[in-house]
Formats: structure tokens, sequence, C-alpha cells
């Protein structure tokens, strides 16, 4: 009996110091990944300028495609995304102007020359 004692000890012990080994470096994983990963305030609203232009890059290529596809108008579509474009574009230059940190500064530049590529490859003209 004392023999079943010492080996279900040593057989849990192992188990328990393996489970509380890898629970340790998930959790420094999960740790590090969000301390270096995590955004300031100002990255955030670049990133959230980004998410808006993203969506309604995608709301225009969707319009243009259903116009090719099927050839319904969908000039309508076509302009609502463009208008988001353009709102993007404005809220971005006011943005800029307040940024202070140079990650964010540099992450803004980069939407500012995404978007006028994209309007220049689309011929969307400033109004």
């Amino acid at each position: 009996m004392f023999f079943f004692e010492v080996s279900f000890h040593d057989i849990m012990g192992g188990k328990m110091r393996a489970i509380i080994a890898i629970l340790l470096v998930v959790i420094v994983g999960f740790l590090a990944y969000t301390y270096f990963t995590s955004l300031s305030e100002e990255e955030q609203k670049v990133k959230s300028l980004e998410k808006e232009f993203n969506l309604a890059v995608g709301d225009f290529l969707r319009a243009i495609r259903t116009m090719s596809d099927t050839g319904l108008d969908t000039t309508s579509d076509v302009d609502g995304a463009v208008v988001k474009i353009k709102k993007v574009k404005k809220e971005l230059s006011a943005l800029k102007i307040s940024l202070k940190e140079s990650s964010a500064q540099e992450r803004a530049g980069k939407l500012d020359a995404k978007i006028k590529e994209f309007e220049r490859k689309n011929d969307i003209e400033e109004y």
C-alpha cells in the first residue's frame, strides 16, 4: 500500500509540474504578445481610419465587380464608397496635425499614401 501511494504521488507530481510549466509558458507568452502588440491611443485612431478605408475600398471594388459582371447600374454604390474614402481622407488630414508619436505619424503617412494611390489608380478626383 505504501508503494501505491509513492507511485501515485510521483506520477501526479510529474504531471502537475508539467501542467504548471505549460501554464506559465502560455501566460508569459500572452503577456509578451500583449505588451509588444499593444497600440497607443494615437495609433488606435489611425488604425480605426485604416479599417474604415479598407471597408470603403471593399465596397468600391464590390460595386465595380457587380457592375462589370451583371451590367447593373451600381453608380450609387460606387459614389457611396467614394464619399466614405473622402471622409477618411479628411479625418486623417485633421488627425495628422494633432499626432505627436512618431509611430502614429508614420502609420498615418502610410495610410495617406495608400489613399492617394487608390484615388490615382481609380481616377477619383478631388471635389
